[in-house]
C-alpha cells in the first residue's frame, strides 16, 4: 500500500503531502479542483509516460515521491534483481523536467521507468473512466475465468503444449534438413568421393611437395652423387684413401703422445663413418625417374590444393567436412525411419495435450458458471438487474489455434434484458455498464494477485440513488482487504469511505493552486452536505445520516 505521497510543482499542486492508510479513502471536490491531477501523480510514480503539462507553469521540474509497503514476494524478487535493498521500506522518487525528460530513483538507486511500471503492475490497480475497455479484450476475459482454476490444471496444459511444440519443431527441422540435404545429396556424394580418393591426412601437402621436388631434381641428384663418389672413394687420391694413409702414420707413433692417441681414436671413428657414406651416394647415383609416380604425385598434390581452395580449409578441415557429409548422408538413409518414429511421438503428444486441454476446458465452463452466479448479486446491487451474462467457451479443432493456455476461444456475452439474444459486451453494454461490471468483478474477488492498492477514478459517473450506495458499500468492503483510493462526486460513495480528503482549488498571489485536506468527522459532514447541493441545516442533517449509514458494516455475497 501507499504509506505517504508528496507532490511538488505538479500541475496545480505546488507542494502537498499526504499520509495514506489502509481501507477506503475518498477524494472529493468541485469539478476542476484537481482530482484527476492526483490520479496523474499516482500514475507518474508507477511509470506512466511523462507529460510536460505535469510541470507547474514557471517551475523547472515536477517531483513526486511515495513510500510504499508490500509483502508481495514478486516485488521482493524484482527489487532483488535490481540489487535494491528494501529492508527499510520502499521509497520511489520521480522527476519530470519542463523539457519533458524524466528520471526515477528507488531507495536512492537510479531506476528506469520500465521498473516503475513493473512495480505498478504488482502494487497498483488503476480503475479509470476508460479501464472498462480492457474488459473487452479476449485475453482479459480469459484471465478472469482462469484465475478461478487450479494451477495444476493450467500447468498440465502448458507442459504438454511445450512438449508438443518441441516435437513439432523437431519434425519441421527434420523436413527442412532433409529437403536441403536432398538438394545437395548428389554433390555431397561426389565431393566426398573426390576427397576420399585423396587419402587426406594432416600435413599431406607438405609430404607430396617433398616427393615432387625430389622427382623434379633427379638428374642433379645423380650428378652430384657420382661426383661425390669419385672424389670420396674412386680417385687415386680419394678422401678415403688419404684418410687411411693418415691413420696408418698416426697410429704408428700414437703411443708416444696423449694428443696423438686422441687424434687416432677420432680418425678411426671418421673411417667408420666414411664407410657408411658410400652406399648412400651409390643409391642416389643410381636413382631413376618414375614418370608415372611423379605424375600421380603431382596430380594428387594439385587436387589437394584445389580442394583446399574450394572449401577454404586445411587438411583437418577437409576431414571434418567429410565426417559432416557422412553423417548427413547416413541421416538421409535413415530419415524415413526417424520420421515415422517422430510422427508416432507427435501423435502421443497431441493426445496428451488434448486430454489436458479438455480438462481445462471443462474447468473453465464450471468456473464461468460459478462466476456468473456469484456476480448476480453484485450486478443487481449496481443497477444491472436486467443484464444477463454468459461465457462462450469454444474448443478449437484447428491445431493452428492451439496455444500454451489451451484450445479454447473465450468471450463474455451479454443480453441487455431477459429474453433478448446474447451479443458481445461491446455490442451490448454501455461504458457506464461496463465500468460497473468491472467493479462487480473486482468486488467478487475474481482477479488473482490483486494489488495492495486500487484507485477508482469516477467509477460512479452516471449513477445515483441506491445504486450509488451499492457502489460505495462495495468499495468500502473492498477496503477491508486492500487500500482503496476513490475519486468521486457522489455523496453516497463519499459517505461509505473510511477516510475522506477534500481537494480544493484557490487563487493566491494571482496563481491557481490546489490543496488537499484530510477531513475530520465534522469536516466530512460539511463536505458531504456540499456534495448534496449546498451547506444548510437540512443538508447537514442528511449528511450526518448518510455518514452513519456509510460507516455501517456491509456484507456482500462472494
Amino acid at each position: 500500500m501507499i504509506v505517504s505521497l508528496q507532490v511538488r510543482q505538479f500541475a496545480l499542486f505546488e507542494d502537498i503531502q499526504l499520509d495514506l492508510h489502509h481501507g477506503m479513502t475518498v477524494f472529493t471536490g468541485e469539478t476542476g479542483a484537481g482530482k484527476s491531477i492526483l490520479v496523474d501523480a499516482l500514475g507518474a510514480i508507477f511509470g506512466a509516460r511523462a507529460n510536460v503539462d505535469w510541470v507547474r507553469h514557471g517551475a523547472e521540474k515536477a517531483e513526486v515521491l511515495a513510500e510504499i509497503e508490500s509483502s508481495d514476494l514478486r516485488l521482493a524478487a524484482l527489487l532483488d534483481e535490481q540489487d535494491i535493498d528494501s529492508n527499510e521500506g520502499i521509497h520511489i522518487r520521480r522527476i519530470i523536467t519542463a523539457e519533458g525528460r524524466s528520471r526515477a530513483w528507488i531507495n536512492g538507486i537510479p531506476s528506469s521507468v520500465g521498473i516503475l511500471k513493473k512495480i505498478g503492475f504488482i502494487c497498483f490497480d488503476l480503475h479509470g473512466q476508460h479501464e472498462h475497455q480492457t474488459l473487452l479484450q479476449a485475453e482479459f476475459q480469459q484471465q478472469i475465468i482462469d484465475s478461478r482454476i487450479a494451477a495444476n490444471i493450467k500447468d498440465d496444459v502448458r507442459k504438454t503444449y511445450a512438449v508438443l511444440a518441441q516435437v513439432n519443431q523437431q519434425l519441421a527441422d527434420l523436413h527442412g534438413n532433409r529437403d536441403d540435404a536432398l538438394e545437395k545429396e548428389a554433390w555431397m556424394r561426389e565431393e566426398s568421393e573426390r576427397l576420399l580418393n585423396l587419402e587426406i591426412e594432416d600435413g599431406l601437402e607438405e609430404q607430396l611437395e617433398t616427393i615432387s621436388q625430389a622427382s623434379r631434381h633427379v638428374e642433379q641428384v645423380q650428378q652430384t652423387a657420382l661426383m661425390a663418389l669419385e672424389v670420396f672413394d674412386e680417385q687415386e687420391l680419394a678422401v678415403r684413401n688419404l684418410l687411411g694413409q693418415i691413420i696408418h702414420q698416426v697410429s704408428a707413433v700414437a703411443q708416444h703422445h696423449p694428443s696423438l692417441q686422441e687424434a687416432n681414436e677420432l680418425l678411426l671413428q671418421m673411417e667408420t663413418l666414411a664407410g657408411e657414406i658410400t652406399p648412400y651416394l651409390q643409391d642416389a647415383a643410381t636413382t631413376e625417374i618414375d614418370a608415372e609416380v611423379l605424375q600421380l604425385t603431382e596430380d594428387r598434390l594439385a587436387a589437394l590444393r584445389a580442394a583446399k581452395r574450394r572449401h577454404k580449409s586445411d587438411e583437418l578441415g577437409l576431414l571434418a567436412l567429410l565426417t559432416s557429409w557422412e553423417n548427413t548422408l547416413n541421416a538421409l538413409d535413415t530419415a524415413a525411419w526417424d520420421e515415422d518414429t517422430m510422427h508416432l511421438k507427435q501423435s502421443e503428444c497431441v493426445h496428451a495435450y488434448q486430454q489436458a486441454a479438455l480438462i481445462l476446458h471443462d474447468a473453465r465452463v464450471s468456473a464461468a458458471s460459478t462466476l456468473i452466479t456469484n456476480l448476480r448479486p453484485f450486478l443487481d446491487q449496481l443497477g444491472l438487474k436486467n443484464m444477463q451474462l454468459q461465457a462462450a467457451i469454444i474448443a478449437q479443432e484447428d491445431t493452428s489455434a492451439w496455444k500454451a493456455d489451451g484450445l479454447d476461444n473465450i468471450e463474455f456475452l451479454a443480453a441487455a434484458n431477459i429474453g433478448e439474444p446474447f451479443k458481445s459486451l461491446a455490442d451490448t453494454a454501455s461504458g457506464g455498464e461496463l465500468s460497473r461490471l468491472v467493479l462487480a468483478l473486482k468486488g467478487c474477488g475474481v482477479l488473482e494477485n490483486a494489488p495492495d492498492t486500487a484507485i477508482f477514478d469516477e467509477v460512479d459517473v452516471g449513477i445515483g440513488g441506491e445504486t450509488g450506495w451499492c457502489v460505495g458499500e462495495l468499495l468500502r468492503n473492498m477496503g477491508g482487504e486492500r487500500q482503496v483510493l476513490v475519486v468521486s462526486h457522489l455523496p453516497q460513495v463519499a459517505a461509505c469511505a473510511h477516510h475522506q480528503i477534500a481537494i480544493e482549488k484557490s487563487i493566491q498571489n494571482n496563481r491557481t493552486r490546489t490543496e488537499l485536506t484530510v477531513l475530520s468527522q465534522t469536516s466530512r459532514e460539511n463536505e458531504v452536505a456540499r456534495m448534496l447541493g449546498g451547506i444548510n441545516e437540512e443538508s447537514l442533517l442528511h449528511a450526518q445520516q448518510m455518514l452513519q449509514r456509510g460507516s455501517a458494516e456491509v456484507v456482500t455475497n462472494k
